[in-house]
């Protein structure tokens, strides 16, 4: 009769198969993000682990069969952080991991057939995984501000995996030099207990992590305009009234900018429609290098858009629209071998601390925006 470790192995083996194919399956209807390739690998290599301990009579040494399970076991976890580093954009250099690993498989080799040291020779390996954990447990945490619930998961389920590995590997370094029974059973016992139920589970808060980054990419593009890659009217309405909450918190001077471009009807009877497109792209682009990071800006409709701003100044808040005019109107838009010279005008106007809508602020600066255009164009009118 097989031992039941056997079947635990059997199953680990067909759900390694599995989920490589889950994420290679992923990497090319993602658009072949990387991190995903080698999430798949990752696990590819865990199923070359899992067959490797299977079949490990027919090696025709017990020390081969070992080199070669530590390394696939490094290789694994390796390819897996790698992907995390890939997907969070971590300035982790590959050459570093793949250093430590070879570290890992250089001393392992050493204690396997040069120095026989049986606690060194099991442990090591499972101590390079635990510090690839480790990374991969930060990485994913602190990947944004606020993680969402399955990076939250994920960076658990690794770290309760490290710490899995690190029981095992204090287990098996305590034997010393020589192989201890008593030691080697309760290391059996935690290596195909707690370890597969700790693998499984970051596997699974893995693919729960990537398909909330697909929802949260469908969401963002759903609010998203996608001529200008602005924020459509959609998108405005759900980030701004966040976003004014905690500008007001912060205690900054909070405005909402109105404009749009002046006789752009007349832009698009003279260039065409790709000629009024450049247009929309061009000036959108040069707002955000003009704009802080972290403001608003939207495509209302047609040649509408609006712009949140916080500044800790009064000042600064009310000088950023005659600053925006005054670039627009300096900056020919390129189309071709021509030049199209744009003015835009703005209406602005002050949130404050007023118990004010976002509907309302707008009404108010499309009010300003009007006095604006009636006043000859081309500049800009506060509420």
């Amino acid at each position: 009769m097989e031992s039941p470790f056997t079947y635990i192995l059997i199953t680990l083996f067909f759900s390694s198969i599995l989920l490589a194919i889950i994420f290679f399956m992923t990497w090319q209807t993602m658009g072949k993000q990387k991190y995903a390739l080698m999430f798949s690998l990752s696990f590819l290599a865990s199923t070359a682990l899992w067959a490797n301990t299977l079949f490990k009579s027919l090696f025709l040494s017990h020390n081969l069969y070992w080199m070669m399970g530590c390394t696939l076991s490094m290789l694994s976890v390796v390819l897996g952080t790698w992907g995390h580093c890939l997907r969070t954009k971590t300035p982790i250099p590959i050459s570093a991991l793949l250093s430590l690993a070879g570290l890992g498989i250089a001393l392992t080799f050493y204690f396997t057939y040069i120095d026989s040291f049986i606690g060194m020779q099991m442990s090591l390996y499972l101590l390079v995984d635990v510090i690839f954990l480790l990374i991969t447990s930060v990485v994913i945490i602190r990947h944004r501000k606020k993680s969402r619930p399955a990076e939250i998961g994920a960076s658990v389920m690794h770290f309760v995996f490290a710490i899995s590995l690190f029981i095992a590997a204090s287990i098996a370094l305590s034997q010393g030099r020589t192989m201890d029974v008593e030691l080697i059973k309760l290391y059996a016992v935690v290596n195909f207990t707690a370890l597969p139920a700790a693998y499984v589970g970051m596997s699974v808060f893995v693919i729960y992590m990537l398909a909330s980054d697909l929802a949260e990419e469908m969401k963002l593009l759903a609010m998203t305009d996608s001529l200008t890659q602005s924020l459509n009217r959609r998108g405005f309405y759900v980030h701004a009234k966040q976003q004014i909450l905690e500008l007001q918190k912060q205690q900054q001077h909070v405005c909402l900018i109105y404009w749009d471009i002046d006789k752009f009807k007349a832009i698009n009877d003279q260039y065409g429609h790709a000629g009024g497109d450049q247009v929309l792209i061009s000036i959108c682009q040069m707002i955000r290098q003009h704009i802080k990071k972290d403001d608003l800006l939207a495509r209302m409709g047609g040649e509408e858009f609006v712009i949140l701003i916080g500044r800790t100044g009064y000042d600064d808040a009310k000088n950023v629209a005659e600053r925006l005019r005054s670039m627009i109107n300096d900056t020919p838009i390129p189309f071709g071998e021509l030049h199209i010279n744009i003015t835009a005008s703005f209406g602005v106007v002050e949130l404050g601390s007023q118990d004010i809508s976002v509907e309302q602020a707008i009404n108010l600066a499309d009010n300003a925006l009007y006095k604006a255009k009636s006043s000859g164009r081309n500049n800009v009118v506060f509420s």
